[in-house]
């Protein structure tokens, strides 16, 4: 779900120009499209592998199966080859790590994986992080696996102390307030406790920022939070309003943002987390890989971003546990 909120605000020009030079330098240097074909999985932190989308060139598709419906293959020679998707399963792999790093993974096996109430049908691999926390419901992610030849390079996360950091916050206060209010009118016959002044006049604070160059602008995405102190029965943890997602900046123009908004306690039930994982250009256009997280669900994304335009190609279930009530 996407939609886009008025009310901009503006850069300076000075600020403006040197993201704009900066832009194009980075696209001066880009490498050439590739249109060669490749498979993306995200890699488990305990060395599972999941596919979840493939490129043939000219689209995505997601060939590997998302269901439990099926027969586990015994070994890797056993999946069926339409699972693969275009780059067929002789390819190499190669681990692209979020902290920069990469290293060839080899294949090892194949096994039906619990991730949260759910299962998912996975690769095994020789790759080992970081001991992962016994207990969870999930693994972490250590970054993404591809088989065939793109690069893949990393998403900028801005850094808290940056002077951007604070300045965001201001920016994007009017775009943050329409979508907490597009987030109320979402509940029938349901009002905010706090009324719109006293809403609108309490801070937020921003919690993520990820960012690439594109074109001659900036995509950015964004994760901020509104709390409020708690009331009778809610039993000391009071409502948030949750906001995330795109800004686009294009040459002299206003921001452009598509922002969703989510009311909840502040346990963050189903509030949804960017984990960025790295971005290709396969054919041009800048594609984002990222996990989305709650505390009962996963899903792993691609989505080209543009400065004028963002466009959902992947939306993979990598598993749920069913909604409770608080």
């Amino acid at each position: 779900m996407r939609c886009s909120i008025g009310k901009r605000a503006r850069w300076s020009a000075g600020v403006r120009a040197a993201v704009i030079a900066a832009a194009v330098l980075l696209q001066a240097s880009a490498p050439a499209p590739d249109r060669a074909p490749f498979t993306v999985g995200v890699l488990r932190r305990d060395g599972a592998l999941l596919p979840f989308a493939a490129w043939d060139g000219r689209r995505w598709s997601v060939p590997w199966p998302s269901d439990e419906r099926h027969a586990i293959p015994i070994a890797v020679s056993d999946v069926p080859k339409k699972w693969w998707g275009p780059v067929g399963p002789q390819r190499a792999w190669t681990a692209w790590l979020t902290d920069g790093s990469s290293r060839e993974v080899h294949l090892t096996g194949v096994r039906r994986m619990p991730v949260f109430c759910s299962t998912r049908t996975a690769l095994l691999t020789d790759y080992r992080g970081e001991l992962a926390p016994a207990g969870e419901p999930t693994v972490p992610k250590d970054g993404v696996a591809i088989a065939g030849d793109v690069l893949v390079h990393e998403i900028a996360r801005v850094s808290a102390q940056s002077p951007d950091w604070a300045a965001t916050a201001v920016r994007l206060l009017p775009a943050f307030n329409d979508a907490e209010n597009a987030a109320i009118r979402s509940f029938y016959g349901w009002r905010h406790p706090f009324p719109d002044d006293e809403r609108h006049a309490r801070p937020i604070d921003i919690e993520a920022i990820y960012r690439t160059h594109v074109d001659d602008g900036l995509v950015s995405y964004v994760e901020a939070v509104r709390s409020y102190p708690p009331r009778a029965g809610d039993e000391g943890c009071g409502l948030i309003t949750f906001v995330s997602g795109w800004v686009l900046e294009h040459g002299e123009g206003d921001p452009q943002y598509e922002l969703e908004g989510r009311i909840a306690y502040c346990d963050r039930n189903d509030v949804a987390f960017m984990q960025p994982l790295g971005w290709v250009q396969p054919d041009g256009h800048v594609y984002w890989i990222y996990q989305l997280s709650s505390w009962r669900d996963e899903a792993y994304a691609v989505t080209r971003v543009a400065a004028d335009e963002i466009e959902d190609e992947v939306l993979y279930s990598g598993g749920w546990c069913p909604a409770t009530d608080r």
